[in-house]
């Protein structure tokens, strides 16, 4: 491929050390279909002959359909990276006409085209799994909209939610992933095909046709930019992170939810692990490993954001690793939304341990104070009052409800024993009716309003994915 300039052949070690078709090799459907772009503007513009672009096209077709079929390229084959065993099997199976695929075209080029094209199809993928999640919480908050359930803060009990609230809260963080993955998704659609090595290319090219080939929705300006640009990378990364981060979080609370001092939760057996020695265990590893897994994709984008911070404009060799980084990332992130979705569906709820959980630590402590306010107590000397009434309770070892009425008149003479009527938890729950509170009522329309935004973001994800890749890349395409 380049071998004209040099006297010998790369070091055995070298060679291992720089090559990367083991990493690589998992985007051969996007180097082909982008070297068909490719062939067929060279034919269209009268680059090549009509006979060789046609051809190409015929025989990329048929590589891409054979490799579909034995599931990519073998990790036997000794080439370079996946552009060169592409090109390589070309000239086998066409002859010449296999090595007029790469005039007007860098691997620097080539390769930023490949990547922005597997990094379009992986957002789409990802926003489609975290869609599937979301429909799970979605529908968790529906039925369990009047469940009462205890919500922390500094992991003490602090007031009582309904879990239908819980999960509406989980929606929300992720409903902000499917944002930022289709953010990364704008910023990776950009074609630099066309750009050549650094400095453009002396053919009279159509850098417009190829883009709509391959569904990009713009073409880079600047060559240099176009071959030096990773921000689509990084910004992938970046949305992974966030929703590992965001994934890990809620695996956490159902980690200690599960373990036999809260008992909350259990998860069911096909979604959990045993022990090798105790007969009596029933580990949550798939909340656990969602857990570590966040720390590795956050060690991964950081890993790659300082590898490109040194690259000078504008390609150099380091920027290889972005292929490592993302499919690294990939593969941790999915994997733990698909097992991570699958054990919310199937979790079981001890609904009666949740209420016994929502009630420790005097969590319907608020109430008196509300209940003062309303009598025109300002809130600060209503706060105070009833931290004294805690501290009371507290040392008799009983609840607010069970102390004698005097107690509370002692307290604030606007007091009275009817304030203990505020104290139960489903009425505390209740009246809690704001925008964005825990009320059943609210918590069923705030379900409803989840719902009709994941139908509208399925048909905006499928819209994207019609106009926004190629049909061979589209996942009703046969890839593996």
């Amino acid at each position: 491929m380049w071998g004209g300039r040099f006297d010998k052949p790369p070091a055995d070690v070298a060679r291992a050390f720089t090559r990367s078709f083991p990493v690589d090799r998992r985007m051969y459907r996007e180097d082909i279909v982008a070297s068909r772009a490719h062939a067929a503007m060279l034919g269209r513009q009268e680059i090549i002959p009509a006979s060789s672009a046609n051809a190409l096209v015929k025989a990329l077709d048929a590589l891409l359909t054979d490799l579909d079929r034995t599931g990519g390229p073998p990790l036997t084959a000794d080439d370079e990276d996946v552009h060169s065993y592409v090109e390589r099997e070309l000239t086998e199976r066409i002859g010449d006409d296999g090595r007029r695929l790469h005039v007007a075209r860098s691997r620097n080029d080539q390769v930023a085209t490949d990547f922005r094209l597997y990094c379009k199809g992986l957002c789409l993928r990802l926003a489609t799994a975290v869609l599937d999640l979301l429909g799970v919480l979605a529908q968790r908050a529906e039925e369990e909209a009047e469940t009462v359930a205890p919500a922390f803060t500094h992991l003490q009990v602090a007031q009582p939610v309904t879990l239908g609230h819980y999960f509406l809260a989980l929606f929300e963080m992720h409903r902000r992933d499917v944002d930022n993955i289709l953010y990364a998704f704008t910023v990776a659609d950009v074609c630099p095909l066309g750009a050549g090595a650094v400095a453009g290319v002396a053919f009279d090219i159509d850098r417009e046709f190829v883009a709509e080939e391959l569904c990009f929705s713009q073409v880079a300006r600047n060559s240099l930019d176009a071959v030096s640009d990773r921000d689509f990378v990084s910004e992938v990364l970046q949305a992974c992170v966030t929703l590992s981060g965001h994934l890990s979080r809620w695996a956490e609370d159902l980690v200690i939810w599960a373990s036999p001092g809260f008992g909350l939760v259990r998860f069911d057996d096909a979604f959990a692990t045993g022990s090798s020695m105790l007969p009596q265990k029933l580990n949550p590893d798939v909340a656990e490993l969602t857990r570590a897994k966040a720390g590795a994709i956050a060690g991964a984008a950081v890993g790659w954001q300082a590898t490109l911070k040194g690259v000078p404009l504008s390609y150099a060799l380091d920027m290889q690793e972005d292929k490592r980084a993302v499919f690294r990332v990939e593969d941790d992130v999915v994997g733990a939304l698909r097992a991570l979705t699958g054990a919310l569906r199937t979790l079981t709820v001890n609904r009666r341990r949740m209420a016994e959980v929502a009630s420790l630590g005097h969590p319907t402590a608020i109430e008196i104070a509300d209940y003062l306010t309303e009598r025109g107590v300002p809130f600060r000397d209503a706060h105070a009052a009833v931290g004294r009434l805690v501290r009371l309770a507290e040392d008799r070892g009983v609840e607010l409800a069970d102390l004698d009425e005097a107690d509370f008149v002692e307290a604030d003479e606007r007091l009275s024993g009817d304030v203990r009527n505020r104290l139960e938890l489903q009425g505390a729950v209740a009246r809690r009716v704001s925008l964005g509170g825990t009320a059943p009522a609210r918590v069923r329309e705030e379900a409803e309003r989840a719902n009709r935004w994941l139908r509208w973001q399925r048909d905006h994800v499928q819209d994207l994915t019609g106009r926004g890749l190629p049909p061979a890349l589209r996942p009703s395409a046969s890839a593996p």
